[in-house]
């Protein structure tokens, strides 16, 4: 017997790739990242949601590795091993965490509700 606010269709599955994603910047990185990798590749023969999701979890992830690396590389070769430097590294780093964590918690809000991610079309 359904309860009255079950759900009337099957679910689409997209919280799995956010979940991940999460796991990856807040648990267990390396694994999370792997197994984001591994739903990644093997997005083709899932659904168009499912896979939208998959996909932006993907690319963000790299490109949070991307901008906190280059961003303390770029400040390592300008300022060198000083004091501003780990004061620019250390707020560098957790202001784009955070972001991307935020970014994340929206993204699986919109898995929840079965909504596209926030993220560029043509990139999905």
């Amino acid at each position: 017997m359904q309860y009255s606010g079950g759900r009337k269709t099957a679910a689409s599955g997209a919280v799995v790739p956010v979940v991940w994603y999460l796991l990856n910047l807040l648990v267990i990185p390396l694994v999370g990242f792997a197994v984001l990798l591994w739903l990644f590749a093997g997005s083709a023969d899932t659904n168009a949601l499912r896979r939208a999701h998959t996909r932006a979890a993907m690319f963000m992830s790299v490109i949070g590795a991307v901008l906190i690396s280059s961003g303390v590389g770029v400040a390592w070769l300008a300022l060198g091993n000083t004091g501003h430097f780990w004061s620019f590294a250390l707020v560098w780093a957790i202001v784009l965490h955070t972001g991307f964590v935020l970014w994340g918690m929206i993204a699986l809000a919109q898995a929840m509700s079965d909504k596209r991610p926030l993220f560029p079309a043509q990139w999905l």
